[in-house]
């Protein structure tokens, strides 16, 4: 497990008000995070790394639309207040866990996300984890990649 440092920090925090952004977008919340999913700006992100990103919001999104193009597909936009908190603890689970940002969002869909927002988003980000965990019955070890590893071993061989 990685220490959430400044790097975390403004990483975590760029995509938080890159989801916070998409809110002024035409396109429903689910259209703008499956474009994200498969950008090439979440490339560069879960990277981890803050210097191979310019950090500005706006060419962020604008980088998504010039990948994907202009959509007005779907009406259900999430709060921004929500979207910036999903998009920072994604970020957060992303980089303190070091997985990528498309296995953390298989484990906590945004719809849960966004389920769990107002009685989440004030707490701390370690026990928001534990407490997604806990809900999908999960343990700390679907983050590591051996122990997933082991699993899928025991379950094809019956061990």
């Amino acid at each position: 497990m990685r220490k959430f440092d400044h790097n975390g920090l403004l990483l975590a925090e760029y995509q938080g008000a890159l989801f916070e952004k998409s809110n002024e977008l035409n396109c429903s919340t689910a259209v703008y995070i499956r474009r994200f999913l498969h950008s090439d700006l979440l490339k560069k992100l879960d990277t981890n790394n803050p210097a191979s990103l310019s950090m500005d919001v706006n060419e962020g999104v604008n980088s998504i639309i010039d990948q994907f193009g202009i959509s007005d597909y779907g009406k259900i936009k999430y709060s921004k207040s929500a979207l910036f908190w999903m998009g920072y603890m994604y970020r957060y689970i992303s980089y303190t866990r070091e997985l990528s940002t498309k296995f953390v969002m298989k484990l906590f869909s945004y719809k849960q996300m966004n389920d769990v927002y107002f009685t989440f988003h004030t707490q701390d980000p370690e026990w928001c984890i534990q407490n997604l965990l806990e809900i999908n019955n999960l343990s700390e070890s679907v983050f590591d990649n051996n122990s997933r590893l082991k699993e899928t071993i025991r379950e094809k061989g019956n061990y």
